[in-house]
């Protein structure tokens, strides 16, 4: 899935015929050509390989996140593009995780594995997801694409952002709301589903703590399709033991891979889903990038 193929450079070199492409297929090859490359297609970068590249004028990678690099400064005339096809990938991943946590879907799932052929009793609390409020924390690219795939399921929706100084998205009805991050505590109490997609460089350390998930529902679930250092692990835990709240679905976590000796790798712990960091992952997801890397080179030249 993450893998360049032959058809991925065969599209390349068609769709951009002025250009030599080259395939690299390891860092030593990468490197051997850095002096003549002024466009670079990659997973990964440091910082000292700016120095063996004086043409270098575009760096684009399909890794969402801005802290993948090993960068801590950027010359000024190098442009770097990170990937932005993930929402509509991620936006299905959390509309799938809210419907199978409200419906009952995982929890059917966990008593078949314990043996039970029919469950009914334990599906007595599912929930009807039509009317329910969600609370999407991050409000950006990703975060509207999962409001508007929730939105014609009836949901209310609320935008959390650091900064609020556009117009809200031409989707919103009268419930809808985009507000600032200081308001986060005041639209906790009426959240069922709190959706977080936070970059991890913008000071998220551990945001989502004992004294959100106390101000939340009990019967309210938390849904982590961001960054996991903006959750505290121990804390968390300790909120689905107790019944603090409802369940989590999460996607990401503070060490990755998860570790067995992560609070979050209970195995018992109620109301816990974890998925390895794969909320974007499809068959065609460089197919999907290559399309906005292309559209991007040839606006650029």
């Amino acid at each position: 899935m993450f893998t360049v193929r032959e058809n991925h450079i065969l599209r390349l070199r068609q769709e951009l015929p002025r250009s030599r492409v080259v395939w690299c297929r390891s860092s030593d090859e990468l490197i051997s050509i850095l002096p003549v490359v002024d466009t670079l297609l990659t997973w990964h970068f440091k910082q000292e390989w700016f120095a063996l590249a004086p043409h270098l004028r575009r760096i684009g990678t399909p890794a969402a996140g801005r802290d993948f690099f090993e960068i801590i400064q950027v010359p000024e005339d190098v442009q770097i593009k990170n990937g932005t096809f993930h929402g509509p990938l991620m936006a299905e991943t959390a509309l799938g995780m809210i419907l199978a946590m409200n419906r009952g879907i995982l929890t059917a799932l966990r008593h078949q594995l314990q043996g039970e052929l029919w469950p009914r009793p334990a599906l007595f609390e599912s929930r009807v997801v039509a009317g329910t409020h969600a609370v999407i924390l991050g409000f950006g690219h990703i975060g509207q694409h999962i409001g508007r795939l929730l939105k014609p399921l009836g949901l209310k929706i609320t935008g959390i952002r650091r900064r609020v100084e556009s117009a809200p998205p031409v989707w919103f009805d009268g419930c809808d709301r985009l507000l600032g991050i200081e308001q986060l505590y005041n639209v906790l109490p009426q959240a069922d589903h709190l959706v977080a997609v936070l970059p991890s460089d913008t000071g998220t350390d551990k945001l989502l703590n004992n004294a959100v998930f106390a101000a939340m529902p009990r019967h309210a679930v938390l849904y982590n399709l961001g960054r996991g250092n903006c959750v505290d692990e121990e804390e968390l835990a300790h909120a689905l033991r107790t019944g603090m709240i409802a369940g989590a679905c999460l996607d990401v976590f503070a060490q990755e891979p998860l570790t067995a000796d992560s609070p979050l790798a209970d195995d018992k712990l109620p109301g816990l889903l974890r998925m390895p960091h794969a909320s974007a992952f499809c068959d065609c997801y460089l197919d999907r990038y290559l399309d906005e890397f292309v559209e991007w080179l040839k606006n650029s030249v």
